[in-house]
C-alpha cells in the first residue's frame, strides 16, 4: 500500500507519550524511489534485486524495458496477476518477477535505461523547478550546505569518501573539533583491537584504561570476516620521524608514506563478563597511522534524507499492469464512506 510510504509529524497522544499525527505527512520514505507502482492503484512492488539500483530513467532514450517473467514458474506465480489488491497484501513471500529486457542493441559500454513512466517525469520537472536548498537550521541532515562551505573554501573535503582519500589533510584531533567541527554526517573510526588476554571474574567498578602503541598486524588484521573498526576520537597529533615512512608500492601505503603525521587515538568500547554485567574500557592507542583512522557517513544524513528531497515511485507500464490490481477509484470511494460514516 503506498500509504505505508508515509512519514508523519508527531504529536503528543492522550497521555503525554508520542505518536505520530495521521494528519500531517511530511514526507515519503526513500524506499518509494525503488518501488513500482501505478497511478490507478494503491499497490507497491519492490524488487529486492540490485538491479533496480543501477538502471537509471531515460523518457526518450530508454534502450529497456519491463516484463513479467516466463518460465520460472517456481518464482513467478502467473496467478497473481489475476488476484486482487487485498490478496497481495496478504502474501509474506516474494512471488512476482519482472525482467528486463533490451528494445533494441546495446553496444558494450553503453548505459541501460528504462522509462519510469510520465507521472514520475513530471514530479522530477517539478521537483527540479520549485527545489530551494535548505538551511543548515531547519534540516540537520544537510549536507547541501556543508558542500557549499567547502566549495567557497571554507573547509576541508566534507564527505567521507573525499576525507578517506585526502592523505593531505591533517586529522583534526578533539580540541580542534570543539571551534572547527566536522559534518554532523561523519562519524570517525579507527582499526583498533581491543580484544587481550586480561580476563576478568567481575566487572570491575572502575573503568580500566590500556595504553600501547599501534600494532598494524594485530589492529589490523581480519577476524572472523571483520575488521577492528571501532569509533574513535583523535586526542594528539605529531608529525612522523625518518624511520616511521614506509617503502611499500601498494596505494594504501602510498597514501601513508605522503601523510606527514601520527596520531594518538582513543576508544572506549563496552564489554560484559558472563554476557551479564558490563562495563567500559578505555584504550589508548599512540602511533596510529592516517590509514588506520577512517571516516563514514552516519545514517539517514546523506542528501537523500533532506526534508525536500525527491520522493516517487516507478511507473509500471500499462501493457503488464494488471486491471485486477487497479483500485484506485475503489479505496477512494471506500475513504470518503469512512469520512461520511
Amino acid at each position: 500500500d503506498k500509504s505505508k510510504a508515509n512519514m508523519y509529524a508527531e504529536k503528543k497522544g492522550p497521555t503525554g507519550n508520542i505518536i505520530r499525527d495521521e494528519e500531517n505527512i511530511v514526507h515519503k520514505q526513500i524506499i518509494l524511489n525503488y518501488c513500482f507502482g501505478h497511478p490507478n492503484s494503491t499497490l507497491l512492488l519492490f524488487p529486492y534485486s540490485s538491479n533496480v539500483v543501477y538502471i537509471n530513467h531515460h523518457s526518450t532514450k530508454y534502450n529497456a524495458k519491463l516484463r513479467w517473467t516466463n518460465g520460472f514458474d517456481f518464482y513467478h506465480h502467473k496467478d497473481w496477476l489475476e488476484k486482487s489488491v487485498d490478496f497481495l497484501e496478504n502474501q509474506w513471500t516474494a512471488g512476482l518477477m519482472l525482467e528486463y529486457v533490451a528494445t533494441r542493441d546495446i553496444q558494450p559500454g553503453e548505459e541501460v535505461f528504462i522509462d519510469y513512466g510520465e507521472e514520475w517525469q513530471k514530479a522530477w520537472d517539478e521537483h527540479v523547478k520549485k527545489w530551494e536548498p535548505t538551511t543548515k537550521e531547519s534540516d540537520y541532515n544537510n549536507m547541501t550546505w556543508w558542500t557549499k562551505e567547502a566549495e567557497r573554501g571554507n573547509g576541508d573535503p566534507i564527505t567521507a569518501y573525499e576525507m578517506n582519500i585526502a592523505d593531505h589533510v591533517s586529522i583534526r584531533t578533539w580540541s580542534e573539533q570543539q571551534s572547527n567541527p566536522y559534518p554532523h554526517s561523519l562519524v570517525m573510526q579507527c582499526y583498533v583491537n581491543t580484544n587481550h588476554y586480561v580476563e576478568y571474574l567481575y566487572a570491575p567498578k572502575t573503568t580500566p584504561v590500556f595504553r600501547r602503541s599501534f600494532d598494524e598486524e594485530t589492529d589490523m588484521a581480519e577476524d572472523e570476516g571483520e575488521f577492528h573498526l571501532i569509533d574513535c576520537q583523535v586526542r594528539e597529533r605529531y608529525e612522523k620521524g625518518e624511520d616511521d615512512s614506509s617503502d611499500d608500492s601498494s596505494d594504501d601505503d602510498e597514501q601513508q608514506h605522503n601523510h606527514k603525521y601520527l596520531y594518538v587515538v582513543e576508544v572506549d568500547v563496552e564489554k560484559t563478563v558472563d554476557d551479564d554485567d558490563s562495563f567500559r574500557e578505555h584504550h589508548i592507542i599512540t602511533d596510529v597511522p592516517w590509514n588506520a583512522i577512517k571516516f563514514k557517513e552516519k545514517h539517514y544524513t546523506s542528501d537523500v534524507f533532506l526534508k525536500n528531497a525527491f520522493r516517487h515511485e516507478m511507473k509500471l507500464p500499462d501493457e503488464i499492469f494488471p486491471k485486477s490490481w487497479m483500485n484506485f477509484e475503489e479505496q477512494k470511494q471506500k475513504a470518503k464512506w469512512y469520512q461520511l460514516w
